[in-house]
Order: C-alpha cells, then sequence, then structure tokens
C-alpha cells in the first residue's frame, strides 16, 4: 500500500510525463522534493498536472489506471476534481483524498482577480478543507483556520537540504556595508515593495539584493542600494546567499519556503510583522516589521553585530529545519497511519 497520485494544477508541460529524478532536478522543493524522497522509500509515485486534473473525466480514467492508495491534490483549483470522481466517475475507489494547504487561496486570487476573485475562492477554500478526507499544512495560521472549521489540519513544514555541499557560483559579488537579500516570487501579495521602499530612506552602503524574476510594478524602486538581479541557476542565487548579512521574507506568512532556506545559512531574518508571529519570536529568532516599516530595524542590524549574532543564534537553536528526505519520512509516517486498517 504505497502508491500516491499527485493531482496539481501545476501547467508545466514536463509535470506529468517526467521521472521523479527530472521532478526533482526541475523543482527540488515542495511536492516535487517529497516526491522524490518517497519513491526512494519505496513508494509508486505519479504525477498528474493541469493538462489531466481540469477535466475530470480525465482524473477518472488517470486514477483507475494508476490506483493509488493516496491522492495529494495541490493546488485550489483542481482539488475538489479527485472527490467528485471518487463518487460519481471512478471505478477503483479505495483512495484517501489528503490536501495540502500552502496558501490563503482567497487572498491570492483577491490579489489576481479582485474582491469578487476573493469572495469565490474563500467559498471554495473552505469547501475544499472542510470535504478532502484529511488535510496537511506547513502553516500554523491555516491550522488555526482549519480549526474554526473543525477540522484538524495536520502541521508539517517545508524542508531545506543542507547547503555545506551544495554547489556555489560566486560570479556576482555583494558591495554593501550591510548586504540584505531577498530570493523569490515578487507578486504583489507578497509585500517586497515594503522592503525597497525602505531602501530609500537608508545610506547607499546599506544594499538589498533582490533575485528571482523581476516584477514590473517594482522597477521604480531600482537604486544603488535596491538592486535586482532577475533569475539565477541556483548554484548563483547559493553564492549570492553565502555573502549576506540578513534575510528577509516580506509576505504576511508563516509558511514561505525561504524560511527554511535562510535559516539554513545562521543569518538574521527580517520579516512582516503578521503571520510570522507564529512561526518566529519578534526580537529574539527574528525582527519583525511592523507594517512593513523595514527601515529602522535594518539599521538596527547594520549598526549591532552582536545582535544580528544573537538573533541568527537563537534562531538556529529553537527552530528546527529539516532536509527533504527527512519531510518525506514525516509525510510517509503520516500516510501510513491515514491508510492503515
Amino acid at each position: 500500500m504505497k502508491r500516491i497520485l499527485y493531482v496539481s494544477s501545476k501547467r508545466w508541460l514536463w509535470f506529468e510525463s517526467q521521472s521523479c529524478t527530472e521532478h526533482f532536478a526541475n523543482a527540488p522543493y515542495s511536492i516535487d522534493a517529497i516526491g522524490f524522497h518517497l519513491e526512494k522509500r519505496g513508494w509508486t509515485v505519479g504525477w498528474c498536472g493541469w493538462n489531466s486534473s481540469k477535466n475530470p473525466f480525465s482524473l477518472a480514467r488517470r486514477i483507475d489506471d494508476f490506483k493509488p492508495d493516496v491522492i495529494y491534490t495541490y493546488g485550489s483549483t483542481v482539488a475538489l476534481h479527485p472527490l467528485f470522481c471518487r463518487r460519481f466517475l471512478c471505478k477503483h475507489k479505495n483512495f484517501t483524498v489528503v490536501h495540502g494547504w500552502d496558501d490563503h487561496y482567497g487572498r491570492i486570487w483577491g490579489d489576481l482577480f479582485g474582491w469578487p476573485g476573493r469572495v469565490f475562492m474563500d467559498w471554495m477554500e473552505k469547501r475544499i478543507v472542510k470535504n478532502s478526507d484529511a488535510v496537511v499544512t506547513l502553516s500554523y495560521e491555516l491550522q488555526k483556520i482549519g480549526r474554526r472549521w473543525g477540522v484538524a489540519c495536520t502541521y508539517i513544514p517545508n524542508g531545506a537540504d543542507p547547503i555545506a555541499d551544495l554547489p556555489r557560483a560566486e560570479t556576482i559579488k555583494l558591495e554593501g556595508r550591510f548586504n540584505l537579500v531577498y530570493t523569490g516570487d515578487k507578486a504583489r501579495w507578497k509585500r517586497t515593495d515594503d522592503i525597497c521602499r525602505a531602501m530609500a530612506k537608508l545610506p547607499k552602503d546599506i544594499k538589498l539584493y533582490l533575485t528571482g524574476r523581476n516584477e514590473d510594478y517594482l522597477a521604480r524602486f531600482a537604486s544603488d542600494n535596491c538592486i535586482f538581479l532577475g533569475w539565477l541557476s541556483k548554484e548563483e542565487q547559493l553564492g549570492v546567499m553565502a555573502q549576506a548579512d540578513a534575510f528577509v521574507c516580506t509576505s504576511d506568512q508563516d509558511c514561505n519556503a525561504k524560511l527554511q532556506e535562510y535559516l539554513r545559512w545562521k543569518k538574521p531574518i527580517l520579516a512582516y510583522d503578521g503571520e510570522a508571529n507564529n512561526f518566529f519570536t519578534n526580537g529574539e529568532t527574528a525582527l519583525l516589521a511592523k507594517d512593513g516599516d523595514y527601515a529602522p530595524l535594518i539599521e538596527q542590524l547594520a549598526a549591532d553585530s552582536s545582535l544580528c549574532q544573537r538573533i541568527a543564534e537563537n534562531a538556529a537553536q529553537d527552530i528546527p529545519v529539516y532536509s527533504w528526505a527527512e519531510i518525506a519520512q514525516q509525510f510517509e509516517e503520516y500516510f501510513m497511519e491515514l491508510t492503515k486498517s
């Protein structure tokens, strides 16, 4: 009883056709990393992306062919489809539907489509969480919301592999007296403009370097100390991170994947003073910016190396970070407990 089918809204062309090894090579995090390590632990792993998951009839055929023990749904738009298929379309019905709840879907849809998107997806989100056989989340905040809805969501955090043996390309030299690094997505709902706006209040030798795809709405903030590096190879990104004096996570979340990646470097972290209080202790394991006002906190860190050291050491001591192999083991134990007869 070790067959899992990932049903996702991912639209990557390779998502359905590639092996777990290719999944891990393309996206060495989240479900792709977990699936890769589950296969190493003896699981048969299948992948069903948007091409098949959007249509309940094609999804039902895939389920009947694969005969999973567990279907893990990932993404808001297709998460109810396996439940519909099991009730009305599938011959193979002996599977458990587990939803991986990573984000506030209503918040994201509100950012993309305005209040109608938020209202619709708030309604959909609750249906997904209440109707799935089980829910796993990497957010304490979402876990609390689920509890209010009468659903006990199991917490399993993001992972991050140790950095010691990961190859780095230090082709980009960070030039500030104090260097801040932000990695990854900069969508509007991530509030990245807060940190960019703060840099205009700071001396030019305190510099912020942002990696990942550039967003047009942030272009006006580019300056001598707000530097957009764009998309980098993983080796280049690690080379940039190795030079950071501090890291920044601006979204109002407690579960961003970059948090675990940052923690591996044992450097101080700045984050938004909101849901991050579920994950950090403000002033002890991170500095959290009230209303996104980062400038005073950055000045504190830049002026006080002992504060930087204390924050980093406290976080390393108090917040465990697991490798993706260890996270996969936690998922295996969770799945086996759910499906035992």
